[in-house]
């Protein structure tokens, strides 16, 4: 069997102290994020803030995982949980800070309260008024999100509220978790110290029969994989993409190959449908391997270039004997 890319479980020294400044941004992100839920009070809107709160935490732990130099599925996870961690901690002492500034303006300025009262009830408030007082009040008062027909909004109260944080905790974390694994699973040269970050596809080749892609599957060598299967056609909607990860500049080097299809479908909308399947994934490429995986995929592309040739030059004889045959009928 061929070899394939698997991370060697290194950890940049870089990659703590980023996470320090990832875990940094990740507490201004989530004061952010708060402010724009109190501010856009939508449950949709909220929804897309929550998504895109966890990508942007998500994309700042790949960051951490690529800049450090980090190649342990493990840490790579762990970084991703410290700045999700980080990041709901501050949402919500953003969400406590806020409440409590909002109550002590309201004290200070209220006409119900006499200034003789004012000092001690505010001094009351600032010694009672802890974290979890507000994080009861929050449960039993909930929430009124807006939403079509409701201006004033239905509100959301008692356990509701922990089914919305739970919910909301589950779309960060799986941002956060999916994309920094993912960095750490791209392939990476030990020798050179560099991330194969250089992706180009070498052939998106037609797919006509289920024994194209068994052959694919079925290979045991690279050698193998680099005798790529013929179509009988250049017409189909499903289409195999080989693409080759390699380190910039370095030719010389090991390439990371990866096969995957790609079919196009219509659904019921009329909306177009794609599905990836991945047959092969960062199956390991001598610089030879790769240079004769280039020159294949342009002999074929060359093949397929002359059968669409063919194709129009038949489609217009077939036109001009018709129009020929139509002019002798006049």
């Amino acid at each position: 069997m061929f070899s394939v890319y698997k991370p060697s479980g290194g950890v940049g020294l870089v990659t703590w102290p980023l996470m320090v400044v990832g875990c940094i941004a990740a507490t201004v992100l989530a004061h952010i994020y708060h402010l724009l839920l109190e501010w856009i009070p939508y449950i949709y809107v909220s929804a897309l803030l929550t998504l895109g709160f966890g990508i942007a935490l998500g994309t700042i732990s790949a960051f951490i995982v690529n800049k450090g130099h980090c190649r342990s599925l493990m840490t790579a996870i762990l970084v991703g949980v410290f700045l999700a961690t980080a990041g709901m901690i501050a949402k919500f002492y953003s969400q406590y800070h806020t409440n409590r500034t909002r109550i002590l303006s309201e004290l200070e300025t209220s006409q119900e309260i006499s200034e003789e009262e004012r000092a001690a009830v505010i001094a009351d408030f600032n010694e009672n008024y802890t974290f979890a007082v507000h994080l009861k009040d929050r449960i039993d008062t909930g929430w009124a999100f807006a939403g079509r027909g409701n201006a004033n909004g239905a509100p959301i109260g008692g356990w509701l509220v922990y089914l919305v944080w739970l919910i909301e905790a589950g779309v960060v974390f799986y941002c956060v978790w999916t994309m920094s694994s993912a960095a750490a699973k791209e392939p990476y040269s030990e020798k050179m110290n560099l991330w194969a970050s250089e992706s180009e596809t070498v052939m998106m080749l037609p797919i006509t029969s289920d024994e194209m892609v068994g052959k694919i599957q079925s290979a045991t060598s690279v050698d193998e994989l680099l005798e790529i299967p013929i179509p009988k056609d250049d017409q189909s909607a499903k289409l195999a993409q080989y693409i080759v990860n390699s380190i910039p500049g370095q030719e010389m080097e090991d390439a990371y190959l990866t096969v995957k299809t790609i079919e196009y479908s219509i659904n019921k909308k009329g909306e177009q449908e794609t599905k990836e399947i991945t047959l092969v994934e960062h199956a390991i490429l001598s610089s030879q391997q790769r240079a004769q995986l280039v020159e294949n995929a342009e002999l074929l592309n060359e093949a397929l270039d002359d059968y669409r040739k063919s194709l129009q030059e038949d489609q217009s004889a077939a036109g001009q004997s018709l129009d020929d045959s139509e002019g002798l009928r006049e």
